[in-house]
């Protein structure tokens, strides 16, 4: 009886890894198309939805605006919070310095972006080499239909760990362009990206991700001193407060 015990059990663990290496196998060659198609991006022109979901004092907020992005590292985001305009945020990245708006006191902060820090939980957004996201985060995938395929994520780093717990990508089978970014933080409040509107190949220009000159803003620039934790700007943009 006991030797039946252990052929059992050796025939589940080999049933289970066989059935999981196809699956891997699959994942892979997934994870190799997106790069390849990612890598051939020159523009992107998105319309983005924000939900936010706060557990502890129960509320949801939903911001709604437009994603830039161009090649190799130049980005902007701009979001209004939906039915109240005038409440609204605005993020542009040269690849050097980050800025960011802050309109209830007519301010712009200027981030000295360290290395690297580009490199982040939202460079799903624009296609991470795969390699690189296999040895970041623990990915499986978990679901495929007819339009899209399903990643969970979850992260290996510590630093990852900070900025969320698990996520879920959706990407477009046919371009596969991101059609949403789901993730939980580690106070449990819920973040989704929407993207039901993404373009690739749009005429862009570098002006267009400059702050505006002689606005009336105030520039202020952040001291760059030592990447900690709670100075550099953020890994994953939040709602200002």
């Amino acid at each position: 009886m006991r030797n039946l015990g252990k052929i059992l059990t050796a025939w589940l663990v080999f049933t289970a890894a066989a059935q999981a290496q196809p699956a891997q196998e699959k994942l892979d060659r997934l994870l190799q198309q997106w790069e390849a198609k990612m890598t051939a991006v020159q523009t992107l022109k998105a319309r983005c939805i924000r939900t936010t979901v706060d557990k502890v004092f129960e509320t949801t907020d939903v911001y709604e605006g437009e994603a830039l992005y161009m090649k190799p590292n130049m980005a902007s985001l701009e979001m209004y919070k939906r039915n109240k305009p005038s409440i609204y945020e605005k993020y542009i990245c040269t690849g050097t310095y980050l800025y960011e708006f802050v309109p209830a006191n007519k301010v712009i902060r200027v981030h000295t972006l360290p290395q690297g820090q580009a490199n982040n939980f939202l460079s799903f957004f624009f296609g991470m080499k795969a390699q690189d996201a296999k040895q970041r985060y623990n990915l499986r995938l978990s679901k495929e239909d007819d339009w899209y395929y399903y990643i969970e994520i979850t992260p290996r780093l510590p630093e990852d760990k900070v900025d969320f717990q698990r996520a879920r990508l959706v990407l477009n089978k046919n371009t596969f362009l991101p059609r949403e970014l789901w993730f939980m933080q580690p106070n449990k409040n819920e973040v989704k990206w929407d993207l039901p509107n993404v373009q690739s190949g749009i005429p862009l220009n570098r002006s267009q991700f400059a702050p505006p000159a002689n606005s009336g803003w105030k520039l202020e620039r952040v001291p760059q001193v030592r990447a900690t934790r709670q100075n550099v700007p953020p890994r994953v943009i939040r709602p200002n407060r």
